[in-house]
């Protein structure tokens, strides 16, 4: 550990001027100089690209299915506009794009771009890159990220002049640019520049080559150093919205950006000062950096329960093409095993929320559960009961013996969950319930996690609901059909579940306003299917235990401040950059 932390601050040494130390390093040839305390450090929290090393440090294509580690793409390309879910009423926050305006009938949107936006290289930004973006993800379906949504959603985009764009939709869908242009959470579709995209083959194009300025962004920060060791970021004075007025400049200089650790070891450079913020920590991890650094607070301060609830609800899911898991009364089974009460007070230290809902508890959220909860209720999801988990395996031919697993043609109902390290803690006590109900259950964490979610070979799996924070729609259209692929083949979502009637509403739904008294109806309906079949298995709602390092930075987001919520994967980072206000000089 002595080593590491050393490690570390050397690397932020060598890329941090102004150096706290008599006799430190010089700052790494052709980096200027930027004191520690304009300098925010983080590490990657993608364990698949970013453990031990960065291993996509040359690369910046947002759109290959599987990801790239998310260290400059998510905040940089900027979008239209961005949404708060965590404010009450909150209503869009115009950025490129100034205002919008659909039609009567939902089937066509207008949007006004903001004059005067400039990519890094000085090229303006237009309409044009609007329409190419959609117009290749179109082109590219099913392959790439997003382009599925596009081929589905979209008839034709054109730019109308250089700061209007119109896109004309296959069917109504008002809420098409809070799915995939109005930033928020993890979701938002990046616009890229169509003067550098032109011409090449999104499949493969690295979108990188420092010598030529690549990547081209619009955000307030370049490129300056990228390395398997280390990305770092500095601030770029020329800024669209700080020559505009806009917006002034950020305060932080230098984003330096490390490779992925491991709980432990945030923990303790936490504690040295050497990270300013980190991924997500367990109960018993955030704990011990609040009590033994007094500088460091959360989304609540110093007070439990040191978090916010996000976008992102978390369920058992499987591959609901492979038997035996393709069986509803299979998964309804399993469900019966699950005691989430404990799960939550074991594996959390009762430090969250179990739920029953693939939706997240948030602000403009909470008028749905009411209903989802009777709906719930009535399904009998949520309850732990080991005599109804056996009576459905007894009907569907499997027998058991005693304590031991229960059986079919001689083989055990194997269970393997599939894991990142984020379920470390809660995934040994669902293991052991599983066992404990009969089922043969174990648990992976491997370095192809997203890989094998992708083309589904994982069979079962822990992963979260994606929503829009607004309604129910973007989470439930994730297990519409026409996100399934054969097992072997990458998946957009990995839930790979059919039903015609759900399909229709869910068309139906994408087709009404939020604020439609059909909404509700159609919600009911649709939730009715859903826990009947039980495609997966909502667990339980996902905190960010998120430690907010004052030593160097403040006015992080908070409960009592809830500008915008504070993780820096997510796609609203930005805004939590041009926030923070150096705690010294």
């Amino acid at each position: 550990m002595k080593y590491l932390l050393l490690t570390l601050a050397s690397a932020c040494l060598l890329a941090c001027g102004g150096q706290p130390e008599k006799n430190a390093p010089a700052p790494r040839s052709g980096l200027k100089d930027v004191p520690r305390n304009r300098t925010l450090v983080m590490d990657c929290i993608e364990p698949n690209t970013c453990a031990g090393q960065i291993v996509d440090y040359d690369a910046f294509n947002p759109f290959v299915p599987g990801g790239i580690s998310r260290i400059g793409y998510n905040f940089l390309y900027e979008p239209l506009f961005f949404f708060n879910a965590y404010q009450e009423n909150a209503q869009p926050i115009p950025w490129i794009g100034e205002s919008f305006r659909f039609n009567a009938d939902y089937t066509q949107v207008e949007i006004q771009i903001r004059k005067g936006v400039k990519w890094s290289d000085g090229q303006p930004w237009t309409a044009r890159d609007l329409v190419f973006t959609i117009d290749m993800l179109k082109a590219h379906a099913p392959e790439l990220l997003y382009s599925t949504e596009m081929a589905t959603w979209v008839k034709e985009v054109v730019a109308v002049d250089e700061y209007l764009a119109r896109i004309t939709l296959t069917s109504p869908n008002p809420r098409f640019l809070y799915n995939y242009f109005i930033h928020s959470g993890d979701q938002g579709l990046p616009i890229v520049p169509a003067h550098i995209w032109e011409g090449q083959d999104p499949k493969v194009f690295a979108n990188f080559d420092m010598s030529k300025g690549w990547p081209v962004i619009t955000g307030p920060y370049r490129l300056a150093l990228s390395e398997p060791a280390q990305r770092i970021w500095d601030l770029r004075p020329d800024w669209w919205a700080a020559q505009l007025g806009f917006h002034p400049l950020p305060q932080v200089e230098r984003l330096i950006y490390l490779p992925y650790m491991d709980e432990a070891k945030r923990v303790q450079n936490l504690i040295a000062n050497t990270l300013d913020t980190s991924a997500e920590l367990r109960p018993s991890n955030i704990t011990s950096v609040l009590e033994q650094n007094p500088n460091v607070t959360t989304w609540t301060g110093r007070q439990p329960p040191y978090s916010y609830i996000t976008w992102w609800p978390i369920s058992l899911g499987f591959n609901d093409l492979e038997e035996p898991f393709s069986d509803p009364e299979i998964r309804r089974a399993i469900g019966y095993a699950i005691d989430r009460r404990q799960l939550v007070e074991i594996g959390w230290q009762n430090s969250g929320d179990w739920t029953v809902l693939p939706l997240p508890e948030v602000p403009q959220m909470k008028k749905y559960f009411a209903p989802g909860l009777e709906l719930a209720a009535r399904h009998e999801v949520g309850v732990f009961d080991l005599e109804k988990s056996a009576q459905i395996l007894r009907r569907k031919g499997w027998t058991r013996q005693g304590e031991g697993f229960w059986e079919k043609e001689g083989k055990p109902f194997t269970l393997v969950i599939d894991i990142f390290s984020h379920f470390q803690d809660l995934t040994p006590v669902l293991v052991a319930q599983l066992k404990k109900a009969g089922f043969d259950a174990s648990f992976r964490m491997t370095s192809d996690y997203s890989t094998r979610l992708a083309q589904g070979t994982a069979r079962a799996f822990l992963f979260g609901n994606f929503s829009s924070l607004r309604d129910p729609y973007f989470a439930l259209s994730h297990y519409h059909s026409r996100f399934v692929r054969p097992t072997g083949e990458p998946a957009d979502q990995y839930w790979r579940w059919k039903n015609p009637r759900f399909d229709a509403l869910i068309d139906r739904m994408s087709q009404v306003p939020e604020d439609s008294p059909e909404m509700m109806e159609l919600y009911r309906q649709l939730m009715d299917i859903w826990l009947t079949e039980l495609p997966s298995i909502p667990l339980v709602q996902w905190p960010h235990r998120i430690a907010h390092n004052q030593t160097y930075w403040t006015n992080w987001p908070s409960a009592e401040n809830p500008y915008i919520n504070s993780a820096y994967w997510s796609r609203t980072w930005l805004l939590v950059l041009l926030n923070l206000k150096p705690a010294q000089g």
